[in-house]
């Protein structure tokens, strides 16, 4: 039988596992939190945690509204007949209406994209799904949760 050893931590934050939820959620509690004592607890090494560990070739959900290529309505819309009418708009549109930036400071922290050269657009895969090189996702993003904590 293991034995295991308790450490106790005082925190203002405790965020529970580094998957791409909690490394995301530990960076957003610094951002909002700035004087906060932030943890983030996972049972294996936040690099390579979560689902999105092994890679993704796409974010699926990126709007494009800088070039106008979609608009929050036009994913509310997609996910009310998608979903046949189960959806809270307003929630789709909040998260519509952000999901650019987000998608924007992962390209500022350096995960590779595919981009058009002449226009520096973003390569789709369909309407939502812009093309990545996933590999590096979740270790781009779990060290900006290391750099706040």
């Amino acid at each position: 039988m293991a034995k295991h050893k308790t450490q106790y931590e005082e925190c203002d934050v405790l965020v529970v596992g580094g998957g791409m939820a909690g490394t995301g959620a530990t960076f957003e509690a610094r951002h909002w939190g700035r004087d906060l004592k932030i943890i983030c607890v996972e049972k294996a090494n936040i690099d390579r945690s979560g689902a999105v560990a092994q890679g993704l070739y796409a974010i699926n959900c990126y709007m494009g509204m800088q070039w106008d290529e979609n608009q929050p309505e036009d994913h509310v819309r997609y996910a009310r007949n998608d979903l046949m009418g189960m959806v809270r708009e307003d929630l789709g549109y909040d998260m519509a209406r952000h999901v650019d930036s987000t998608v924007h400071m992962f390209d500022e922290w350096g995960l590779p994209m595919m981009k058009n050269e002449k226009t520096g657009r973003y390569l789709r895969e369909g309407k939502w799904q812009i093309m990545i090189h996933g590999e590096s996702y979740k270790p781009i993003v779990a060290e900006a949760a290391k750099k706040i904590c």
